[in-house]
């Protein structure tokens, strides 16, 4: 049995540091670093897979040069393949990260499969406590994730990510009515919802279901969780200096998904998603800095001494 399933799209991350500037047209700039990392909703589930939780992917491989480096990079982590899709034909997905130590910007090529995975039955044969749902790629290509999911007895994450287009549908709207929990960035939160407003913003999109969540990330502000009825928690992000906040939001989603089928508080489910998405800013690549057990219970102890 797992803890968690993710499901979602997986990327080879090409991310470049030491920038001096964003580029502009006709102009060349030469960064100081490169590093290639697993994106996507590997992400999510190596961060989980070093908290220690049990955790299968939910994703597809081609058999093109770039799905080639994605096995090599899951394989390195330790992460099963078991519930992935192979297919015998190219499926290129692969993210130009430019980073800054506050923020960045990407590029991104995605391929879709020819059909999305059977979810109803991977959930039958695979039975696990939650399930993750990494952006708004994986919601248009398995709308009735949700239902399928909460019929199988499971609770339902979404960050939805960054598109202009596919933020304004109302496919996505739909979704995140029937989540238990919505994950979006502040910057998400407000477009999706047209509200400048953080906390209105939240009510607009408050999902449907009973004790439902929205927890909106806020980067160096840190998070801010809402619930009906209820006063917004808030935590701060952790005093850290940060290299690369590729991923961070994703860190986030482990640490707390983590701490959240374990059992534990809201208030402390915040605290250590503020931890891992902290943490996996110090150092280039989504997934280089993501934080183990041992390294979060250090933080812990000393975020209250």
């Amino acid at each position: 049995m797992y803890d968690i399933l993710v499901y979602g799209p997986l990327f080879c991350d090409l991310v470049f540091t030491g920038l001096p500037e964003m580029p502009s047209l006709g102009v060349e700039l030469f960064a100081s670093d490169l590093t290639i990392a697993i994106g996507g909703s590997a992400i999510v589930a190596v961060g989980l897979r070093r908290l220690e939780a049990r955790v299968g992917l939910i994703a597809e491989l081609g058999n093109d040069p770039l799905s080639a480096v994605a096995r090599q990079l899951l394989d390195a982590e330790g992460l099963e393949r078991a519930l992935l899709r192979e297919h015998p034909h190219p499926l290129p997905q692969i993210t130009v990260a430019l980073s800054f130590p506050q923020d960045r910007a990407f590029v991104t090529r995605f391929q879709r499969p020819e059909t999305p995975p059977d979810l109803a039955a991977l959930l039958r044969e695979h039975p696990a406590k939650h399930l993750h749902i990494c952006s708004f790629l994986a919601a248009f290509d398995l709308p009735d994730a949700a239902r399928a999911a909460h019929e199988a007895g499971l609770t339902v994450s979404l960050d939805p990510g960054w598109d202009k287009t596919a933020l304004r549908d109302r496919r996505l709207r739909d979704m995140i009515a029937e989540v238990d929990i919505f994950m979006p960035s502040e910057s998400e939160l407000r477009f999706i919802a047209q509200e400048d407003d953080v906390a209105e913003a939240a009510r607009r999109l408050m999902p449907a279901r009973a004790g439902a969540l929205v927890i909106v990330k806020q980067g160096a502000d840190g998070a801010t969780l809402y619930r009906k009825d209820t006063p917004p928690l808030h935590v701060p992000a952790i005093p850290v200096t940060p290299v690369d906040t590729t991923g961070a939001g994703d860190s986030f989603d482990a640490g707390f998904l983590d701490a959240f089928v374990r059992g534990d508080s809201l208030a402390l489910c915040m605290q250590i998603g503020s931890i891992c998405g902290g943490l996996a800013t110090t150092a280039p690549g989504g997934t280089t800095a993501l934080p183990s057990r041992t390294e979060v219970e250090t933080w812990l102890s000393k975020l209250r001494s």
